[in-house]
């Protein structure tokens, strides 16, 4: 037997997908713009890469990992682990899991069809087949659908601040405001954290966050100077160049990069060769090529030492004695960020910063 909703999911399929337009059609493409968590985000049954492009009407997924979509008109959507949408000429179809949309992209589910100039909105698919909607900031129009077709209402229009329950069936079952603890969990939650793709839409979050509930937002700048004392170094020595200063990784690169470098750290401290381990460094680059919007793209060494002769401007300075090593951390115009790690043990410290940049665009 042909079960019902595959049926309905069919229907809406032909009525959201055909006729097809053009690649070059606004809503017909998305770009993979970041893959976190690994590298489980698929277009159709290919394994997804950064920049890569899915057309309609090919389905877009993800298992174990969470990724971000730049859609033709210009929003991005960011999709949370074990999702999978299937993109369409006037709307994206998702058939399981969460998305968060910012900007101007229109949403469908079995049951419904959310219409948008231009707003952040979250959609989330419920274990009983029922949805949830929460329109962070702007509006959105919410249009019930039965067998594909619009539902003989009137659509309701959902304002920023506000979250929808419905059925199954696409019916409301109620309509409540967002409180402060509700946007604390979404921006502390899957489809915010760890992120370094910026959202189009952000700037008007913020805005509308700091007008209703300007507690939520945290009060650090979005770029802040890292107050590692060997990144500081390199900083001014980068400003009495004339250069930026590097900023900060997101914690989640910082966090790989560090488990990227706890072995080859400890391989320094118990090896009288103070070299690069090229195996490993050569497999982190590529993974976080395919894996990120920032790749790692050179490392200094503070070779090993007393703990107690361990000293920034000493070692910051060896480095600018050198002219390799002046030209990594100087004289790269595409280094973007940077993350130093130092281990110290028996009475020995080491340390080794990694600089990062965009992924893409040829040489550093």
């Amino acid at each position: 037997m042909i079960r019902t909703d595959f049926l309905l999911l069919t229907a809406l399929w032909s009525a959201v997908a055909w006729p097809a337009a053009s690649p070059a059609s606004p809503g017909t493409a998305a770009v993979v713009q970041e893959i976190l968590d690994g590298n489980e985000l698929f277009i159709e049954r290919r394994q997804a890469h950064l920049q890569e492009k899915a057309f309609v009407p090919e389905l877009v997924r993800t298992r174990n990992s969470r990724g971000q979509l730049g859609f033709a008109g210009g929003a991005a959507g960011r999709l949370n682990r074990f999702t999978q949408l299937r993109l369409g000429s006037s709307c994206f179809l998702l058939s399981s899991g969460q998305i968060l949309v910012s900007g101007q992209q229109n949403g469908c589910t079995r049951s419904s069809r959310l219409s948008t100039r231009g707003t952040n909105y979250l959609i989330t698919l419920l274990d009983d087949g029922g949805s949830e909607v929460a329109v962070l900031e702007g509006s959105l129009e919410l249009q019930g659908l039965a067998d594909a077709a619009p539902r003989d209402e009137a659509p309701l229009l959902v304002a920023g601040g506000s979250r929808v329950r419905l059925s199954s069936e696409g019916r409301v079952i109620w309509q409540r405001p967002l409180t402060a603890a509700d946007y604390a969990a979404i921006l502390q939650g899957p489809l915010f954290q760890g992120f370094t793709e910026l959202l189009p839409g952000m700037p008007a979050l913020e805005a509308f966050l700091r007008r209703r509930f300007p507690g939520v937002l945290p009060a650090t700048p979005r770029e802040t100077i890292s107050s590692d004392p060997l990144v500081e170094t390199i900083n001014r020595h980068r400003q009495q160049s004339g250069r930026p200063a590097l900023q900060p990784l997101p914690p989640a690169l910082a966090a790989q990069n560090a488990a990227y470098l706890a072995p080859v750290l400890e391989g320094l401290l118990t090896s009288s060769d103070c070299d690069h381990d090229r195996s490993r460094w050569g497999v982190f680059q590529s993974r976080m090529a395919m894996t990120a919007n920032l790749m790692p793209t050179s490392e200094v060494i503070a070779c090993p030492m007393p703990a107690g002769a361990w000293n920034p401007d000493v070692i910051v300075s060896r480095w600018m004695g050198s002219s390799m090593h002046t030209q990594i951390l100087i004289n790269r115009p595409r280094a973007r960020s940077i993350a130093c790690v130092k281990l110290e043990r028996s009475g020995r410290a080491v340390g080794i910063c990694t600089l990062w940049s965009p992924v893409g665009g040829g040489s550093p």
